[in-house]
């Protein structure tokens, strides 16, 4: 599950923004490459453990398992190497939920919520450097419009991250011609997602004890 989607469900647990800042924070961190050290509170601490907690059901489900094992055998029939049609199949169906998972008003309200206090000094993190600081700021001011959100329905906009992100791990690239096999399977698989829905995220927009 990706960062929103964490949000959407975290907040049935506990709106407060620091629990919602840590359910996010170990996909955040990872999209600016920020370093982070010791939560400033517990319920940045309990966030986190929710993350974890959440992932785990999420990835054992069924919904979840069968479309992503369809893309992959899709997307290596169509000519993408076996280690990058599976993380492209994987980040897809989650980037794609949470765009869908977005349409939903209350869960970006708390979203929101959530970064405006990231803003403040109220910090999650005691950051170990500066520039793992300046990494985090950076990437909450551009999330803070919620565009982002509504992209995760557009599939070339998936696609362009994909093939970012899988570039920068060499057993999971796409290889030549790679990104275009994947931008034109991509409007399949998020109807698949759409479709998969109830499956998704009905065992999960659920309260999750953390």
């Amino acid at each position: 599950m990706n960062f929103f989607g964490h949000a959407a469900v975290a907040r049935q647990v506990d709106d407060d923004p620091a629990f919602l800042l840590g359910a996010m924070a170990p996909d955040l961190l990872g999209m600016c490459g920020a370093v982070a050290g010791a939560a400033t509170s517990p319920k940045v601490s309990a966030g986190e453990l929710h993350h974890q907690l959440v992932d785990a059901r999420f990835h054992a489900t069924a919904a979840f398992t069968s479309t992503t094992a369809w893309a992959a055998r899709a997307l290596v029939a169509a000519g993408l190497p076996r280690g990058g049609a599976r993380g492209a199949a994987h980040v897809g169906v989650e980037l794609f939920l949470d765009g869908l998972l977005a349409r939903d008003a209350g869960a970006r309200a708390a979203y929101l919520r959530s970064l405006a206090n990231a803003d403040t000094t109220r910090a999650p993190f005691v950051w170990g450097d500066a520039l793992s600081e300046r990494r985090w700021r950076e990437l909450v001011s551009r999330l803070h419009d919620g565009s982002i959100l509504d992209r995760y329905r557009d599939p070339d906009f998936v696609a362009a991250r994909l093939v970012g992100a899988l570039a920068r791990r060499p057993r999971l690239a796409l290889g030549v011609g790679g990104g275009e096999v994947l931008r034109a399977f991509l409007p399949a698989l998020e109807r698949r997602v759409a479709g998969e829905l109830p499956g998704l995220s009905g065992g999960l927009l659920a309260p999750v004890a953390s």
